[in-house]
């Protein structure tokens, strides 16, 4: 699924403009804070109906408006040859999502048809940052691989949710029946993420040491907060000998949200070692793995949107990282005007120049690549 043009209506600085993006591949070439970050993030909406910077659906507005739409009409692929029309409104703090004039009530629907995987600068958060960053990263590889573990995030996540308030509250006579089901759902996560770390390791690892050139493997390390349980009856009885732990934080102290991810070099924590440009690699190659973990799993062809992610690598680490992306039905890339995007370019890419929230389609070569 790729996009053949994309509508935009009072959305941050862009102007109010349809840019045609007929093309496997489109370039976004300005300084910084003209718009090219933002036309990503409205591909991001109308892929996935949120945006990957912000949790404010008040952000998207444009200053001195009060309302905000998106349009996109996808293009012909490989796997769906009809078009479709997607739109994304928002008005008064009330989103409205539209696929053919159809309103999608769970963003499920948009995940398992419009699959997208953005690189951006924030991910290093992956690697670098709180233990829930990387689970987020894992939950969003699994949630695109199977919206069904998506049902069962939610399940889980609603159980705690109730299991803690009852903690707070001291109605400690409810939590058998919520320590019932956590386990449940529970267990079943903790088998789908040790699946896929494993199948995850076999591509991530691989990658990584041909981009960065580092001979020993780095792997990724699961461990779940729930050690050696592999029934109801034991994760229970974890969660019996935690209850007075528990009321005292007044919160479930364990279970998958406190799982951990571990980047592991040479029985090392890696994130602990590594330089400042290999955790921004890794987190790369995250992205990568996931892509192409995507396309093995589904058998699919995700949308790619590449913002500014190529500025820090030194030209052979760029070469690599080109090399190893997988097929994509359409991807995005953003450009400094300085940088030597030329190189990527291939016979039907387009071009863009973003300047003041305006598109203006470049047909040339630039002299100066």
């Amino acid at each position: 699924m790729g996009f053949q043009r994309v509508r935009l209506y009072n959305y941050r600085n862009v102007v109010d403009a349809e840019v045609d993006t007929t093309a496997p591949e489109v370039f976004l070439v300005g300084e910084n804070g003209q718009g090219k970050t933002n036309f990503l993030e409205a591909v991001h909406l109308l892929c996935l109906g949120s945006s990957f910077r912000t949790r404010l659906d008040g952000d998207l507005i444009r200053h001195g408006a009060d309302e905000m739409a998106l349009t996109a009409m996808t293009r012909p692929s490989i796997s769906n040859d009809s078009e479709i029309e997607i739109s994304v409104r928002l008005r008064r703090r009330k989103k409205t999502i539209l696929v053919n004039g159809k309103q999608v009530r769970d963003r499920k629907e948009l995940v398992e048809r419009f699959p997208c995987i953005v690189f951006c600068h924030e991910d290093i958060s992956f690697v670098s940052g709180a233990p829930e960053n990387r689970r987020r990263f894992f939950n969003q590889t699994m949630s695109l691989n199977s919206p069904v573990f998506v049902d069962l995030l939610r399940r889980y996540n609603h159980v705690i949710r109730l299991r803690n308030a009852a903690v707070r509250s001291g109605q400690f006579d409810t939590l058998p029946v919520f320590d019932q089901q956590a386990a449940a759902a529970g267990l079943d996560i903790v088998r789908r993420r040790r699946e896929t770390v494993e199948e995850f390791n076999e591509t991530f690892s691989s990658l990584f040491a041909y981009v960065s050139g580092i001979e020993d493997r780095v792997t990724i390390r699961y461990s779940p907060s729930w050690k050696g349980c592999d029934s109801i009856d034991s994760v229970v009885e974890v969660l019996n000998k935690k209850r007075e732990i528990d009321r005292m934080m007044m919160t479930t102290t364990s279970g998958p949200h406190r799982d951990r991810f571990v980047f592991v070099y040479r029985d090392r924590d890696f994130s602990r070692t590594a330089s400042t440009g290999q955790l921004r690699l890794l987190s790369l190659v995250l992205r990568v793995a996931q892509a192409v973990h995507f396309c093995a799993v589904s058998r699919g062809r995700p949308l790619l949107l590449l913002d500014d992610v190529l500025l820090e690598l030194d030209p052979e680490k760029r070469r690599r990282f080109i090399e190893v992306l997988p097929e994509y039905d359409q991807a995005f890339f953003t450009f400094l005007p300085d940088e030597r995007y030329d190189r990527y370019r291939r016979g039907d890419t387009v071009v863009y120049r973003v300047a003041s929230g305006r598109f203006e389609l470049f047909s040339g070569r630039d002299d100066t690549q």
